[in-house]
């Protein structure tokens, strides 16, 4: 019962971090506000976009699997499931961090988080961490494999860099859009190398919490 209880919750906050991203888009793509990076289809550019709409997708697809392990339909949820959750709750995680930690303190906390922000950098990200971390008993990952936590950033920094430096774009805001250039190339591998270590970081440490607190439960 115990472990049902906890499959359940998992499952609720799966669903509850699908429809957020859900509110998100339809705000984003309704609400004509400056507050607002963009309303059409360049949103796509972000990697805030991009990872939530990811993580949006798996949990879906997680939650569906969980309502039939539930029924008994199905024994578990597909391993690979697992891996592909732990890589977008990362991804939106790092995405929570980097706002925090770096976006926020150039263009203020109010815009980070008003309207579809507040969604995308704030509720998603801390919702899909705490699933994972505290009730996603199923992701039983084996270390290795969180190596695959990082490739979301590793591959969206080196698209970046190779447009922004092809386009000679070093803190133009129209090509540089995060800014990661702004001080010149070397700061922006640097900044590459920060945000790639940091999405591993954060995937190593949602890895052993989620790991920790099941061990305990046993």
């Amino acid at each position: 019962m115990k472990t049902n209880k906890t499959l359940i919750v998992s499952l609720i906050l799966n669903v509850l971090t699908f429809l957020l991203v859900l509110v998100g888009v339809i705000m984003t793509f309704t609400l004509k506000s400056s507050a607002l990076v963009n309303n059409d289809l360049s949103v796509f550019k972000y990697f805030t976009f991009q990872s939530n709409i990811f993580v949006a997708i798996v949990a879906i697809i997680y939650a569906i699997f969980q309502f039939l392990v539930i029924k008994g339909k199905k024994e578990k949820v597909p391993h690979v499931l697992h891996v592909f959750y732990h890589v977008g709750v990362t991804a939106v995680g790092l995405t929570g961090i980097v706002v925090v930690t770096f976006l926020a303190t150039q263009y203020g906390f109010a815009l980070m988080y008003y309207q579809a922000n507040l969604f995308y950098h704030g509720l998603v990200p801390l919702i899909a961490l705490i699933n994972f971390m505290f009730f996603a008993k199923d992701c039983r990952l084996k270390f290795i494999e969180t190596l695959f936590a990082a490739l979301p950033s590793i591959l969206y920094g080196i698209v970046y860099f190779i447009a922004v430096a092809s386009l000679n774009g070093y803190g133009d805001y129209n090509i540089d859009f995060y800014m990661f250039g702004a001080n010149g190339p070397l700061f922006g591998v640097i900044s590459f190398l920060i945000v790639s270590s940091t999405a591993y970081a954060i995937g190593v440490g949602i890895y052993f919490i989620n790991y920790l607190v099941f061990k305990k439960r046993k």
